[in-house]
């Protein structure tokens, strides 16, 4: 019998509470998992959602005041189905930004020179009309719908058909009768 006896005790198991404990230890580092996979894949929707909403402003925003005057105003539309976008544009005095700046400077603005430390003579700027161009997209549902807000400043002609002579040459270019754009100078082949 003791034979016997050595056997039983050599081949000893898990006992039933060292496998409740061990489940319970697997069952709660799972579910830590879990919630930490679940957390990263709304940070990573979220992230791609507010990558498209740059990407859809970037593209609107590069083509204001391109092909067209830009006009003061409020204007709004979609993208597509999901991401919305809504536009004003108001005109600045380029003066009260060019003090903004500078008391936003402080000290800066007046140690710091441009080029060869001359200012733009004031009537150069006032010949150009400065507007303040604010984006908002949206995207979501209504009521836990998202927003991004961009905003840029453009510069613009006061008239569109003046033409501006930079360093003595300067290009004219004119419609033809079909919409076709054409250039003073012709391309070679």
């Amino acid at each position: 019998m003791s034979a016997r006896h050595a056997m039983r005790t050599g081949q000893r198991g898990f006992t039933l509470i060292e496998m409740i404990a061990a489940f319970l230890i697997f069952a709660i580092a799972v579910g830590a998992l879990m919630q930490i996979l679940t957390m990263s894949l709304k940070d990573t929707r979220r992230s791609l959602d507010e990558t498209r909403a740059a990407l859809w402003a970037q593209s609107l925003l590069d083509n204001v005041g391109i092909g067209e005057r830009i006009e003061e105003g409020h204007t709004n539309g979609e993208f597509d189905r999901i991401y919305h976008w809504e536009m004003d544009i108001e005109r600045v005095d380029p003066q009260t930004v060019e003090a903004t700046a500078a008391t936003a400077l402080g000290d800066l603005a007046t140690t710091t020179r441009v080029g060869n430390g001359n200012a733009a003579p004031v009537q150069e700027i006032a010949q150009m009309e400065l507007f303040h161009v604010e984006l908002r997209v949206l995207w979501g549902s209504r009521g836990s719908g998202r927003s991004a807000r961009f905003t840029t400043l453009r510069l613009a002609m006061p008239d569109p058909n003046a033409a501006i002579s930079l360093g003595g040459s300067a290009r004219t270019s004119g419609s033809g009768q079909d919409g076709s754009r054409t250039q003073a100078k012709g391309r070679d082949g």
